[in-house]
């Protein structure tokens, strides 16, 4: 029988279309009981000959004879981790879940994660030999496990996942969890086993254990499984021979971090001129607003922050570095800014409606990032708390960790809201007494922060809802809506009428120039905070200078600062009607309205008092009496009540001018008519009889007529022409009419028309 004979007998459709299950077989043995990696094992396998008789009958010969014939067995020693043990396998990556995408969208991630599945399958059923060869030899292998370290979902995403969705999921978060469990255990029976060096240094080779590994695991673990994470962080952590690189690997995550935060920072609330910009895995704020940007903005966000807590938990030496690096002392400020700019980008939006389910997922991470912050910013307080305890009886080691105790305090108290939300988790009285009672703390400081906090309107606002609804901050944290970050409106409390006002510009120089007078050393710029501090009280911050005893925050500013004044405001534009404007159709419904004419003619009348005693005498007709120098009111007090230009008719010494002139006797005679004409009127009468002025007046008049010429005569101000010299009674009239000669033009008619309509002789 000939060999192409017996290949057209082979039926190739007895398979049935099946695949072809390759089974791996076990040839490992190790009866000496040594790690894997010192093992050599033989392997054997048969290869076609190259030299075949030509005239071999195959007919005559049995199977053994031909595989004799036909094949050559061969032989070799090969170490017991080599890439000639591994199996055909195919491995499949992980699918991402995309929670922007509706779920009928993802239908993707139930079908590959399926194949997933059973890649894990793979790795957990082989035996302990197949298992580290194919980890240390199969690329796809390590890119499979890999995939799902990159995109894991967070356990606080898991509760959006429904149905078939979320039993995927579990099933792929439990399996996974055993196949890094058989990665870090490295001994499964006496005979299978390695030694931890080495399986360690194989893992960083494959790039399946670093830093950023680790604390993803440890972050997605650490709330089902902690002692695997103790395991995996103590292995990594723990490892001496790269602890310089380990180091290095922490200050790059540390500055990670600090670069997210000032990016969405930027991205947010908008980036300065002359900032750097680091590309980072969120787009460019959209000039349209859009829900899912402000999603992957606040799941960054979320993500950064809940890794960086991770990284602080297990890992205490990090504290120090992000200490060092300044990153807590940022915290509150991101804090306040990007979720202020977030919440005022949400309210009041139609989109939060239409796109309910997502809206509600924004809000919730919201929340979450806000107590991961206090979370955060809390271990850092711990750490300096801790520190303290451990130094006591040493107060010369104890005073750096509590300045950078009080430090961070002062700068959370910078910005309200967070210290507030801070306050409420975790109390920051208890943790100052903690400090007084290991340090001998001035509890100035600490009280300080504490009533500073107590004061500010949202301590009072988290205190009702945490009264009212006995809840946790944790609870409260998760009915935050947009209006609970808009500023708390303060209610009107119950108090006097008056308010006392701060000091103005001069108050506040004077008491400048007094503190600097004692203290010729500080600038003006520091004795103004400290004023500020103190409201503004002198003696208080004179006090807290002598013994040395300001607050925190104004220790930090330079003794000598100086004032700098604030740039001048640029003129408004002068606008042709201020206030609320009437609501009128056309101008003629305008000029018709009369009621500003009527509201003043009713305050007028109400405050006049009406009289019969005297009726108005218009005989004496006063049209050619304009060379009469109108007189100021006799008495002044009623000048002082119904004469709103008072200043104007005192300052005017036209009227008083020819006055001068009148002899002792004339004068007299005005005097004793002044002195009539008080007693017979009211000092507090609104409006003087006209009749009775028309009568002064006419007396006056009557006076002047009646002296002798010569002392009518007016004064001689031309003299002889210039040159030939001036006589001294002109000199005396020249100067006498520049110190007494108006200065206003047309003799103030204005002046005169006013005094006459204060007292009724001109109809309003």
């Amino acid at each position: 029988m000939e060999l192409i004979d017996s290949f057209k007998d082979l039926n190739i459709s007895d398979n049935n279309g099946t695949d072809v299950v390759y089974n791996y077989l076990n040839v490992f043995k190790n009866p000496n009981n040594l790690s894997i990696n010192q093992i050599h094992l033989e392997r054997s396998w048969y290869e076609l000959r190259k030299e075949i008789p030509a005239d071999l009958d195959m007919s005559r010969l049995s199977d053994q004879e031909i595989n004799k014939r036909f094949f050559e067995r061969k032989t070799e020693i090969i170490p017991a981790l080599d890439k000639r043990w591994i199996t055909k396998n195919i491995f499949h990556k992980y699918e991402q879940y995309v929670f922007t995408l509706k779920q009928e969208e993802n239908i993707s991630f139930i079908t590959n994660n399926t194949l997933f599945i059973d890649s894990l399958d793979f790795f957990l059923t082989c035996n302990y030999h197949q298992f580290w060869c194919t980890i240390l030899f199969q690329p796809s292998a390590v890119i499979c496990l890999r995939s799902f370290i990159l995109h894991p979902i967070p356990w606080y995403q898991t509760v959006y996942l429904e149905d078939e969705y979320a039993d995927v999921y579990n099933t792929v978060f439990n399996k996974f969890l055993c196949v890094y469990k058989r990665l870090i255990t490295f001994k499964e029976s006496q005979s299978e086993y390695m030694a931890e060096e080495f399986g360690f240094k194989k893992l960083i080779e494959k790039k399946l254990i670093n830093l950023p590994i680790v604390i993803s695991l440890a972050f997605v673990y650490k709330n089902s499984d902690i002692d695997f994470v103790n395991r995996l962080t103590s292995l990594y952590f723990n490892d001496t021979s790269q602890l310089d690189f380990q180091i290095r690997e922490v200050e790059e995550m540390v500055n990670q971090t600090l670069i997210v935060l000032e990016m969405i920072g930027g991205h947010v609330c908008g980036f300065d001129d002359n900032a750097v910009r680091v590309p980072i895995s969120i787009k460019e704020r959209p000039k349209v607003f859009n829900l899912a940007w402000i999603y992957s903005v606040v799941n960054y966000l979320l993500n950064t922050l809940a890794l960086l807590n991770t990284l602080l938990q297990f890992y205490k030496p990090a504290i120090e570095i992000c200490l060092n690096k300044g990153l807590p002392y940022r915290m509150p400020f991101t804090y306040i800014n990007v979720y202020r700019e977030l919440y005022e980008m949400l309210d009041g939006r139609e989109e939060l409606k239409v796109q309910k389910e997502l809206s509600d997922r924004v809000f919730d991470e919201i929340n979450l990032g806000r107590s991961e912050f206090v979370d955060v910013y809390h271990i850092f307080i711990s750490y300096c708390l801790d520190k303290t305890l451990e130094a006591v009886g040493n107060t010369k080691q104890q005073e750096p960790i509590v300045e950078t105790y009080l430090k961070l305090l002062t700068t959370a108290l910078e910005d309200d809201y967070f210290i507030c939300d801070y306050n409420m988790k975790y109390n920051v009285a208890t943790q100052n007494e903690i400090i007084e009672s290991c340090y001998p703390l001035d509890t100035t400081r600490t009280e300080f922060i504490v009533s500073c906090i107590n004061k500010f309107p949202r301590h009072k606002r988290l205190q009702q809802l945490s009264s009212l609804k006995k809840q946790t901050i944790e609870a409260i944290f998760k009915e935050f809506r947009p209006p609970e970050i808009n500023e708390e409106i303060i209610e009107p409390q119950p108090g006097p009428s008056h308010v006392k006002t701060g000091p103005d510009d001069r108050e506040i120089e004077i008491m400048i120039r007094d503190i600097i007078d004692m203290f010729p050393h500080l600038g003006d710029g520091f004795v103004l905070q400290c004023l500020e501090a103190y409201d503004y009280n002198s003696a208080d911050v004179i006090n807290a200078l002598l013994e040395e005893n300001l607050p925190p925050h104004l220790c930090d500013i330079p003794f000598d600062s100086i004032r700098i004044p604030p740039e001048p405001e640029p003129e408004k534009p002068s606008l042709a009607y201020r206030g609320k404007k009437p609501d009128y159709d056309d101008a003629l419904q305008l000029l018709r309205d009369k009621r500003d004419l009527q509201q003043l003619k009713t305050f007028v009348l109400e405050g006049v008092q009406y009289s019969n005693d005297y009726l108005y005498d218009d005989e004496y007709d006063d049209r050619f009496d304009d060379d009469v120098p109108i007189k100021v009111a006799d008495n002044p007090i009623e000048e002082e009540i119904c004469n709103p230009n008072h200043e104007e008719l005192a300052s005017d010494t036209s009227y008083s001018s020819d006055e001068e002139c009148m002899n002792g006797k004339d004068s007299n005679l005005e005097n004793n008519g002044k002195q009539n004409s008080r007693a017979n009127s009211s000092k507090m009468n609104f409006c003087e009889d006209p009749a009775l002025v028309r009568e002064r007046r006419e007396a006056r008049y009557r006076s002047k007529e009646s002296q002798p010429h010569s002392f009518r005569k007016k004064a001689d101000v031309v003299g002889k022409p210039k040159g030939q010299g001036q006589e001294e009674n002109v000199q005396k009239a020249r100067d006498k009419k520049n110190v007494h000669k108006s200065s206003r033009a047309n003799h103030n008619r204005k002046g005169g028309a006013q005094w006459k309509r204060n007292r009724g002789m001109i109809p309003s």
